[in-house]
């Protein structure tokens, strides 16, 4: 028998999935749609490609007659806009273009540093006056990276970018150097050349013996340390009395006197008498028996 709440249950589930199914179909209709759409416009795009860009040449040029400050402000922020959203590739770019001709372009600074010295100047001035703390921290780590280097012996960090033609070299020359495939003579020179020494190899071996040997010894110390507490935790005999203090025995001795007061002068109960009714006590007699078997 099938009672009312699972009947609900189940009509309640049927109808879940129901609606599960008809959103599903109506989110694939949907999708199938924008791709359509998107689809169609992609077609009249390369179809209408030319009238298309008249037609915004043809409104940029109206714009721009309207209102030339508005539009030349309107495209400032959007190329701005799309600067910022691909800034990494903006500046992947630049770094390529100044890598190709870095001559020109430092060429080029140095002749507007030549023009313009004054003016760097005082531009130089006025940003260390408004971030003072900051070039001082930088210059300050810089100083400790520079001492740090300096005491572990390292030489000095010297980068420098090279051309795109140079690095395209060096793309193709490690391409071929890790894909290409070794001979067996080659291998065996190679593990020849970079074979590890026989003196190093026989130190390594000895070293590993005396950590595994001082390894063993430890292990063993610590048995036999263990081993010993349980013998003389069993060890039958005598035990050692305790060393008590002048204080402890006072103390033991005070204890046993009380212990003494205490039982004399305890309230003890009185013992048990059997009942006169009590079946399970012994019949008493009257009389002692006479060991004769005589009796008057």
């Amino acid at each position: 028998m099938v009672d009312d709440a699972e009947r609900l249950e189940r009509a309640n589930e049927d109808l879940r999935l129901q609606i599960a199914h008809a959103r599903a179909v109506l989110y694939e209709r949907e999708k199938q749609r924008r791709e359509r759409r998107r689809e169609y416009a992609r077609e009249y795009y390369a179809a209408h490609r030319d009238e298309y860009l008249d037609y915004q040449r043809q409104y940029r040029a109206e714009q721009r007659e309207k209102d030339p400050e508005a539009y030349r402000a309107g495209k400032r922020e959007r190329n701005q806009r799309w600067r910022d959203s691909h800034k990494d590739q903006v500046n992947a770019r630049l770094r390529d273009k100044y890598r190709d001709n870095a001559e020109k372009h430092r060429e080029r600074r140095r002749e507007y540093y030549a023009e313009h010295a004054e003016e760097q100047r005082a531009r130089r001035r006025e940003y260390y006056a408004r971030n003072k703390e900051k070039q001082n921290a930088s210059h300050r780590a810089w100083r400790d990276r520079e001492k740090r280097r300096r005491a572990a012996g390292l030489p000095t960090q010297r980068l420098h970018r090279v051309p795109r033609d140079e690095r395209k070299a060096n793309r193709v020359a490690a391409d071929a150097f890790f894909s290409r495939t070794w001979t067996e003579e080659e291998l065996m020179t190679m593990m020849e050349i970079f074979a590890t020494p026989p003196e190093l190899l026989a130190a390594w071996k000895r070293d590993c013996l005396k950590a595994r040997a001082t390894y063993t010894l430890a292990e063993q110390q610590e048995e036999l340390a263990r081993l010993q507490k349980e013998l003389n935790r069993v060890a039958p005999g005598p035990k050692p009395k305790p060393t008590l203090t002048p204080q402890q025995i006072e103390e033991a001795r005070m204890d046993a006197i009380a212990k003494q007061v205490n039982d004399r002068l305890r309230h003890r109960e009185e013992p048990r008498r059997v009942h006169h009714l009590d079946p399970a006590a012994p019949h008493p007699t009257l009389h002692r028996p006479n060991t004769t078997g005589l009796s008057r």
